[in-house]
C-alpha cells in the first residue's frame, strides 16, 4: 500500500465518523490555535514596539531623577534623589559634543477651554525646541515651538489633532486663542495624527515652551532631558559624555552612585521581552498540554482503529503484506489524522489573531515561523502516539487476526 492510498484511508475514517474524528482532533486543534495566536500576538507586539522606539532613533536616552525603575525596592532606592533641572539641561548641551540634540521635557494635567468647549485631564506636555523629533510627530498645520517661543517664556502652544478636533472642529485652529489652565495661550500649530497606543491616545495633548511651563505650571517642576545622539555608534559616548556632566554638577566622587538615571531603548526592549518571555512560555505550556491530551487521544483512537480492523490486518497479512507495510499505513493514517487537525488549528488561530487585531487596540502579526511550528508540532504528534498502534497492528498474527470476530 502507498502513501495516497494510506492517507486516503484516513481520510475515509475522518468522512465516516465526522463527530468522533472532530473530539478526536480537538485537543490538536485547539493547541495549534493557541500557539498560532500567541504567536501572532507576540510578533505583532514586537514590530510595534521596535518600530515605536526606533522612530525617534536608537540612538536616544533619557536622563531624570529615578532611571529606569521597574520594582518598588529600586523606587525606595533612588526616590530621594535631587530632581534634574532646566539648567541641567543647559549643562548637557554645552557638555556632550556627540549630542545632535538635547530636549527638556515635563508634563501636567489640565482642563483645556475654547470658547463654550471644555476638555478635562489634557496632558500639557512642557517641551524645549525640537521635541517633535525626539517623540516622533510631524507637523500637521503652522509650526511648532521655537527657541524664540521658549527663550522669551511666550504663551503659544501646539495641538494635537485629537485636541484640536474637539477644541476647534471642522476648522483650523492656528491663530485662535484656548486657556490652558488659567493662562491664554495662542495656538500656533498642529501635529499630525499618530493614532493609538494600546487602546490610548497619542494626539490629546497640548505642547508649551519648557521655560514657560516652568514659570506658570511647576517652577519646581522635576524635568526630564532627552539626548539624540550623533547616530547609534556615538550613543556610548554620549551616555558616558552625559553621565560625567551629571556627576560634575552634583559633585559625586569617584566612589559615589550616580543620583540620576539614564534610560535607554534599550531598557525598555529587556524588560518588554522579558515580560512578553514569559506570557510566551505559559501559553506555550497550556497549548503542550492541549496538543498532548490530543495526542493521547489520537492513540486511543487508533488502538480502537486496531481493533476494529483486526480481520482487515489478517487478510492483508494474508495476501503478502508485510510488517512494515502495515506499521507504516496506520503511521500515516495517524499523522493525517493530526495534521489535518494542525491544519484546522492554523486557520482558526489565523483567524482569531486577524479578529483580535481587528476588534482590539493589539497589534497582531501572522508569524510565518509559527504557522510552520504548528504544523510540525502536529505532524510530530501524529507520528509519536501513532507509534505504539501501529505497532501493536504490524505484530499481529495473521492467523489470529483472521479468527478476530
Amino acid at each position: 500500500m502507498n502513501l495516497r492510498e494510506s492517507m486516503g484511508i484516513a481520510l475515509g475514517a475522518l468522512r465516516a465518523n465526522k463527530l468522533r474524528s472532530f473530539l478526536t482532533l480537538l485537543g490538536t486543534i485547539i493547541g495549534v490555535t493557541s500557539v498560532i495566536a500567541v504567536l501572532s500576538v507576540v510578533e505583532g507586539l514586537n514590530r510595534f514596539v521596535t518600530q515605536k522606539l526606533l522612530n525617534a532613533g536608537a540612538n536616544a536616552f533619557y536622563i531624570d531623577s529615578y532611571g529606569f525603575v521597574t520594582s518598588q525596592e529600586a523606587f525606595d532606592a533612588v526616590k530621594n534623589n535631587p530632581p534634574v533641572t532646566l539648567d541641567d539641561a543647559e549643562a548637557l548641551r554645552d557638555g556632550v559634543p556627540h549630542a545632535a540634540m538635547v530636549v527638556a521635557q515635563a508634563d501636567h494635567f489640565e482642563p483645556i477651554r475654547y470658547r463654550d468647549q471644555l476638555v478635562k485631564a489634557v496632558d500639557v506636555k512642557g517641551r524645549g525646541p525640537g521635541w517633535e523629533i525626539i517623540e516622533d510627530y510631524a507637523l500637521g498645520s503652522g509650526r511648532t515651538i521655537s527657541e524664540l517661543d521658549d527663550g522669551r517664556r511666550q504663551l503659544v502652544c501646539v495641538l494635537g489633532s485629537e485636541l484640536a478636533d474637539q477644541l476647534v472642529p471642522r476648522l483650523d485652529p492656528v491663530g485662535h486663542t484656548i486657556r490652558v489652565g488659567a493662562e491664554t495661550y495662542e495656538v500656533v500649530g498642529v501635529m499630525s495624527p499618530k493614532g493609538k497606543l494600546f487602546g490610548q491616545s497619542q494626539d490629546r495633548f497640548v505642547v508649551i515652551p519648557v521655560r514657560t511651563f516652568q514659570k506658570y505650571k511647576a517652577e519646581r517642576a522635576n524635568f526630564q532631558v532627552a539626548v539624540k545622539a550623533d547616530d547609534a555608534a556615538t550613543l556610548p559616548v554620549a551616555q558616558q559624555e552625559a553621565r560625567l556632566v551629571m556627576r560634575a554638577r552634583r559633585h559625586l566622587g569617584p566612589l559615589r552612585k550616580d543620583n540620576f538615571g539614564i534610560t535607554t531603548a534599550d531598557n525598555v526592549m529587556d524588560l518588554y521581552r522579558t515580560l512578553t518571555g514569559g506570557i510566551f512560555v505559559v501559553t506555550i505550556g497550556v497549548a503542550a498540554i492541549s496538543l498532548l491530551v490530543g495526542g493521547i487521544v489520537i492513540m486511543n483512537i487508533m488502538l480502537v482503529s486496531v481493533t476494529e480492523r483486526t480481520r482487515e490486518i489478517g487478510v492483508r497479512k494474508a495476501l503478502g503484506a508485510r510488517r512494515r507495510d502495515i506499521l507504516s499505513q496506520f503511521l500515516v493514517e495517524a499523522t493525517t489524522l493530526s495534521l489535518m487537525g494542525g491544519l484546522i488549528g492554523v486557520a482558526a488561530g489565523v483567524l482569531l489573531a486577524l479578529l483580535a487585531g481587528t476588534i482590539t487596540p493589539l497589534p497582531t502579526a501572522i508569524s510565518v515561523p509559527g504557522v510552520v511550528l504548528g504544523i510540525v508540532m502536529s505532524a510530530g504528534i501524529g507520528v509519536f502516539f501513532g507509534s505504539y498502534p501501529a505497532w501493536r497492528a504490524a505484530r499481529l498474527d495473521p492467523i489470529e487476526a483472521l479468527r478476530y470476530e
